[in-house]
């Protein structure tokens, strides 16, 4: 086989393209509301005694995002899912810094966030990290055992010791 045929026949081979992002941006609410089923999954998967109450929420808040569905703990914190976020809230009061979060879709980075107001300032400082999804079943045991869930603890770590 001479080179010209060598050469031809490698032309006429099909070639892969090479995988692409999609032409459309993902769905945020579509990504939340699957974590969502996971956290639903999660919970339901608990035995009935450790298993946090569910409430569904009718009255639209005056205020704020509409939270739909608590995922509500006996010590009053709760997971709720609002559409295109989920909240996490802890009851106790702090005067610095808030112990809620807000776990949301960044589409410019398309990645799962967890994001935390840090000050009193206004307008908000806020901080961000990128959310592991591998954390759920963490989230929901911090909740059944009344313990507060960090934010920082459910991040996606890069290196192995930070």
């Amino acid at each position: 086989m001479s080179w010209i045929e060598k050469e031809l026949k490698r032309r006429t081979k099909v070639v892969e393209p090479a995988p692409r992002r999609a032409a459309e941006a993902a769905d945020p609410a579509r990504i939340i509301s699957d974590l969502w089923q996971r956290v639903e999954q999660a919970n339901a998967a608990l035995p009935e005694a450790l298993r946090l109450r569910v409430e569904l929420v009718e009255t639209r808040p005056r205020m704020g995002p509409h939270v739909r569905i608590w995922l509500r703990a006996p010590n009053g914190a709760a997971l709720g899912f609002a559409g295109d976020a989920i909240r996490y809230s802890w009851p106790a009061r702090r005067s610095s810094r808030s112990r809620n979060f807000w776990i949301t879709w960044n589409a410019d980075q398309e990645r799962l966030e967890i994001s935390q107001r840090v000050g009193l300032d206004t307008p908000p400082v806020m901080r961000r990290w990128r959310f592991d999804t591998r954390r759920i079943e963490q989230l929901l045991q911090g909740l059944v055992t009344n313990r507060q869930v960090k934010p920082r603890s459910l991040r996606k770590r890069r290196l192995w010791l930070f």
